[in-house]
């Protein structure tokens, strides 16, 4: 998902993810920034305000959800402007 974003000309990708493994791999293959995240739904506020900080100044326009949980559509609606 991330490569097909970065192909189709997405200025700038936050991989967001609960395990290391998946994270290295996203930025060894070109993430811009990457976001450790807990499964704890209670953390949806506080994750959203990690994410926008690794967009910097740029808007988050588009989240692609990969997992389908509760939680990371929360996280995902939460960070998209």
């Amino acid at each position: 998902t991330m490569l097909a974003a970065r192909a189709f000309g997405a200025p700038r990708i936050v991989i967001v993810d609960v395990d290391d493994y998946r994270l290295s791999v996203a930025k060894d293959l070109g993430a811009d920034q990457i976001v450790k995240v807990s499964s704890n739904i209670e953390d949806v506020a506080e994750e959203v305000l990690l994410i926008h900080k690794a967009m910097g100044s740029t808007d988050v326009d588009v989240t692609f959800d990969c997992a389908g949980f509760t939680k990371t559509v929360s996280t995902a609606l939460g960070a998209t402007r």
